[in-house]
């Protein structure tokens, strides 16, 4: 069946060509759109099998599928991705869902130490690493952050979002204070641009001290980037619960996607304990391990 697809093919794409002798390199290029075809299809092929069998989670038959989707198309981003991923579920064994980043590294301190922290607490972005940007498939992305208890109070906090090193922010946004420690998330408004495709987006959060002398201010930064994997879309697109989207959204490398199922999950059924354990699995796999129990608070609300 495949050869009479690929014969088909290949037909079709010769009755295009001109009618007159056909040279050696008119052969060669024929062969050449054939022979890409083929790697495209056979890539598609392996990277929907493996996702199938992620959903699955038959782990061992999804990496064999993934490493030949990665033969075809040599250090493609989505398949090196699941690779690392599905590998971690295979030697976590008991675990869930995990994350693996490709350049590992964590943020563990503020990126200036205001006048509110009691000791030995600081902000904690809830992100897989401080070497990379983040991966979302989102127009408009949501970020998540850990407050810690502070010493006086906090009289706002702050979000901005930048196209790459522009001056001027692409959003920003001024929070009231909550007022307990906790995890924060701040989502960009609909009526906000959208995150441009393989475009990197610089952000800091910002918790504000003193209004009146900003150098006081705690802050947090990173970045964040949106992708297209189309074969992850068409799995998407399959009948699949909460939890498999989680999954499959780590194991394509898109974390900002399964940090947001899981939270969602967890609002929606905060007693629920498969979803909380999800939820433990994916902080401790990326090793933020002090704010896997701390509460999902109510924020954040841009002032008027």
């Amino acid at each position: 069946m495949k050869h009479r697809f690929w014969a088909s093919y290949l037909l079709a794409a010769l009755a295009f060509l001109p009618f007159e002798p056909v040279g050696t390199n008119q052969v060669l290029a024929t062969e050449s759109v054939y022979q890409l075809a083929q790697a495209k299809a056979g890539y598609t092929q392996y990277m929907l099998l493996g996702y199938n069998e992620t959903k699955r989670r038959n782990y061992r038959k999804a990496l064999l599928n993934f490493q030949q989707a990665e033969r075809l198309r040599p250090g493609d981003k989505y398949a090196t991705s699941a690779i690392r991923n599905v590998t971690s579920y295979i030697q976590r064994g008991k675990n869930r869902i995990a994350f693996v980043p490709g350049r590992p590294g964590r943020v563990r301190s503020a990126g200036t130490r205001g006048s509110c922290f009691q000791a030995g607490q600081y902000l904690i972005p809830l992100t897989p690493t401080d070497k990379e940007a983040q991966r979302t498939t989102a127009e408009h992305p949501t970020f998540f952050f850990y407050l810690p208890q502070t010493s006086t109070t906090v009289q706002a906090l702050e979000f901005v979002l930048r196209d790459g090193d522009s001056i001027d922010p692409l959003y920003k946004g001024t929070f009231k204070p909550v007022g307990q420690n906790g995890i924060v998330s701040v989502n960009v408004p609909a009526d906000q641009p959208s995150l441009q495709i393989d475009k990197e987006y610089n952000w800091t959060f910002s918790m504000i001290c003193d209004t009146n002398n900003r150098d006081k201010d705690s802050y947090i930064e990173g970045t964040i980037v949106r992708s297209q994997d189309e074969n992850l879309s068409l799995q998407l697109n399959q009948p699949t619960t909460d939890l498999d989207r989680a999954v499959l959204f780590a194991t394509a490398g898109f974390w900002e996607d399964a940090l947001r199922t899981l939270a969602n999950l967890r609002r929606q059924r905060p007693n629920d304990h498969e979803v909380e354990k999800y939820w433990e699995d994916l902080l401790n796999s990326v090793d933020i391990k002090e704010v896997v129990n701390k509460p999902l608070l109510p924020c954040c609300t841009a002032q008027k």
